[in-house]
């Protein structure tokens, strides 16, 4: 191996950094390092955790000259123009000539910003970024102000922030540049100078901490050699986001986060030179690895002194004087060859690019997954927002408000896929309801004495007995299953007391008609109170979903007025729906209330003989305690012998129709059979009169209300948006003004679609490497090269020379 004594820095000749253009496989780490470039131009970096280099230091430390020793550029160093905003460097080799391009990248804007023409002179690059760090610190003046007479150096900058997390973007290219790319964070700051604002001290860290708390950045942590390492401020940065330390290159001048490669750990020693006599063992310790142990051990830089920078030093020069300084001077001469070979910049460089390089490989399956899925979220949230009006705007209008109609037709139609939410799925669990409301009104008649009812006999028409009962008598239920509604039980001694009491001129046995007709419209009075009921609850839910398909189809125009005129037309038209449909509902009421009447006899009379027997079954055996009688009342003979043999002998005597619940009628008759005739005619009738009344009201409601709104909403569109007048057209125009806020939606989500798009279509198509098959001929590139590199591992003791060097002092 070449010794070092011996090396000469060859401008030209390929230092360290991604791309060895001797490599085999300098396409590929040419090509991920522009890519991952491209995606930080995209602006990509705020939304995507895109790898990157951070150098990160206290102020004064040294790390302007680590930065200008890697890129070949000289940074402002004037009183006053210390970093204040982050400066990305992409240093890209090439056949071309040696020029460089400044962009600012802003917050507040997506694209970069030119900064200037090309520089070719690379002593004009220091008055360039100085400039542009004026029109970052000065955002509200034009930036290309600044590239005259306002950037002038002479003139005392008064800036209006002192510090920005907005970018200027450094491109350097030429034949003695090497492929890599980093950003130079403002230094860590302790203190301000008098006059200063106490906030910037927390700013800069909050700044430095937003880029380094990702985890694919790494961390180039600058900590001077002047200065204990446990002192500086960076340092203890660093490690809040890296506890352990296994995601980190480290120098003392550097320290690197790095997330997937834990066991990848380098540190840099820098300013070797300020070295107190008597204290280099404290750094060969570290050196050798035995102190804060790093699985790829420790690096070393030297930079010009102040004196050589004074003196205008070139980068050649500095990285000759470097490369002497550690090849002539002990103890760093004398070190094991395994130690040397962490010495000087080129060693730290090439460093960077391989855990670069490693880093952007491991993340560009990932970084696929996550572009793709950020083009289809953002594809949905742009199918979200109402569509961009664009072509003549009464077409519009007219296209906009046949939408409204269909939807709104759909919703009375009913849509399935509404599930148990939807409107017409709510009419109907509300009509079951409004139906078993009028249901527990029905006349609860008890053929008994209301002071002397038997204990055995209790509730014989309550809800497990009239069940019971119903059942054997018909499928059809004829009491509600549940409780009943207040007041509807009558007892046979109140029937036959309004009976007697209401006898004029009849014939005995007989009653006034006047008796059936107070019972039936005693209940049916309270009716009207379940019907307002279901149509307050219905117009509340119709109103609700009519908002939201108005607020769907045209809140995007609410500042045109189209919202507020849709809206205020919808509640005009519901209310003149409401009114006709409330109209005809009182009318359905009246009919009802106006007296008893059915053309339906057939099953009125069906009814009657039903509760009649029934009735006259309960008397019975409230008189008789007959043990077979009530066995016979409870459908205890439904399919015995003795029913088959009964019906068998009456069929025999020419009874064929006679059914199993006609035997009921067979019960002797007593003086109660005049009230429960009353009786089973009026809860006959309320059966009759309640199953068309639990039709009408719905019906009423579905069709004057529901359906009705669906029929005149047309007309009361085109009257209420007044489309047939003079001023149409005007008025539509004006309609037609969108949401500024959707704008501003809508504007940014094709900004992000359209660089979304262009990172897809980039990942996609790396030049020479195919991101989801060539993934393992990555991996296979990475373990190569570092074999070809030979990166040391750990140390396990400290070399002979180390040892000798230590024992004489320094």
């Amino acid at each position: 191996m070449t010794s070092e004594s011996s090396l000469t820095f060859d401008e030209e000749a390929f230092v360290g950094g991604l791309s060895d253009p001797s490599s085999a496989h300098y396409v590929h780490r040419r090509s991920v390092l522009d890519l991952v470039n491209k995606l930080h131009s995209y602006g990509l970096h705020q939304q995507l955790d895109l790898p990157q280099i951070a150098v990160v230091g206290s102020q004064s430390v040294g790390k302007s000259s680590l930065i200008e020793s890697i890129s070949g550029i000289t940074l402002p160093r004037a009183k006053g123009t210390c970093t204040r905003c982050p400066i990305e460097c992409r240093l890209s080799r090439s056949t071309s000539s040696w020029y460089c391009e400044v962009y600012l990248r802003v917050s507040r804007q997506l694209a970069e910003i030119p900064f200037g023409s090309v520089i070719t002179t690379k002593s004009d690059v220091e008055d360039r970024i100085r400039r542009a760090q004026l029109a970052i610190l000065n955002p509200s003046k034009p930036a290309s102000d600044f590239l005259g007479d306002l950037g002038r150096a002479d003139i005392e900058a008064n800036n209006e922030i002192s510090f920005s997390s907005d970018l200027i973007s450094v491109r350097i290219s030429g034949k003695e540049v090497d492929d890599l790319s980093f950003v130079d964070l403002p230094g860590i700051i302790a203190s301000v100078r008098e006059g200063g604002k106490e906030a910037d001290i927390e700013q800069v860290k909050a700044l430095v901490m937003n880029f380094i708390k990702k985890p694919s950045c790494l961390i180039l942590l600058v900590v001077s050699c002047e200065t204990d390492i446990e002192n500086q401020g960076a340092r203890r940065l660093a490690k809040q986001v890296d506890h352990s330390g296994k995601r980190t290159i480290r120098k003392p001048s550097s320290f690197i986060l790095y997330r997937w490669f834990k066991k990848l750990r380098i540190a840099v020693l820098t300013k070797p030179d300020r070295i107190a006599v008597g204290e280099h063992s404290n750094w060969l310790r570290l050196l050798s690895n035995e102190q804060e142990r790093f699985k790829h051990g420790w690096h070393c830089v030297k930079q010009s002194d102040q004196q050589q920078l004074d003196g205008g030093i070139s980068w050649g020069d500095a990285r000759q004087n470097e490369i002497d300084f550690f090849s002539g001077t002990e103890p760093w001469s004398t070190l094991d060859e395994s130690i040397r070979s962490r010495l000087g910049t080129q060693y730290l460089t090439g460093a960077l690019g391989d855990i670069l390089f490693n880093l952007i490989c491991q993340r560009l399956p990932e970084l696929l997954n996550e572009v793709e899925s950020k083009v289809r979220r953002i594809k949905e949230d742009l199918g979200d927002l109402p569509a961009k009006p664009s072509g003549d705007p009464v077409s519009i209008i007219w296209k906009m408000k046949a939408a409204f109609e269909k939807d709104v037709k759909q919703l009375v139609e009913g849509i399935p896929e509404a599930g148990i939410a939807g409107l017409i799925q709510t009419f109907h669990r509300e009509k079951n309801q409004f139906r078993e409301a009028i249901f527990r009104q029905a006349p609860d008649f008890r053929p008994y004495n209301k002071a002397n009812p038997h204990p055995q006999n209790k509730g014989i028409f309550g809800a497990s007995t009239a069940a019971n009962v119903t059942q054997t008598i018909d499928e059809d239920a004829l009491e509600p299953s549940g409780p009943r509604a207040p007041n509807t039980a009558v007892y046979l001694d109140e029937v036959l007391t309004t009976a007697q009491n209401a006898i004029t001129r009849e014939l005995p046995h007989n009653y006034p008609y006047a008796v059936k007709r107070h019972y039936a419209s005693r209940f049916t009075k309270a009716w009207p109170n379940p019907a307002h009921k279901l149509f307050e609850d219905m117009e509340h839910h119709f109103q609700k979903e009519l908002r939201t398909l108005v607020t769907r189809h045209f809140s995007a125009f609410s500042p045109g007025g189209l919202f507020d005129a849709v809206w205020r037309t919808v509640l005009e038209q519901l209310k003149n729906r409401k009114e006709r449909t409330l109209q005809k509902m009182q009318e359905c009421i009246a009919l009802e209330h106006e007296e008893p009447a059915t053309i339906n006899e057939h099953y009125l009379a069906d009814y009657k003989r039903k509760f009649h027997a029934r009735y006259k079954a309960a008397r019975q055996i409230h008189i008789s305690y007959s043990s077979n009688l009530q066995t016979l009342v409870n459908g205890g003979y439904q399919n015995s012998s003795v029913m088959h043999s009964a019906l068998d002998y009456l069929r025999q005597m020419g009874l064929d129709n006679v059914k199993k619940d006609d035997l009921l009628r067979l019960i002797p008759a007593d003086a109660a059979d005049d009230a429960i005739e009353i009786m089973s005619e009026v809860r006959a009738y309320y059966q009759v009169a309640f199953k068309r009344f639990v039709d009408y009201i719905p019906m009423i409601i579905d069709f004057e209300l529901l359906k009705g709104f669906d029929r005149t909403l047309g007309d009361a569109l085109f009257e209420g948006l007044a489309l047939g007048d003079d001023q149409l057209r005007q008025r539509c125009s004006a309609f037609l003004k969108e949401d500024p806020g959707v704008v501003r939606r809508r504007e940014s989500l094709y900004q992000d679609l359209e660089r979304f798009e262009s990172a897809l279509d980039d990942l996609q198509n790396i030049p020479a490497v195919d991101i989801e098959s060539d993934h393992d001929s990555l991996a296979s590139i990475i373990e190569e090269e570092s074999q070809q590199k030979k990166l040391s591992s750990s140390f396990s003791a400290p070399s002979s020379a180390l040892a000798h060097f230590i024992s004489r002092g320094y």
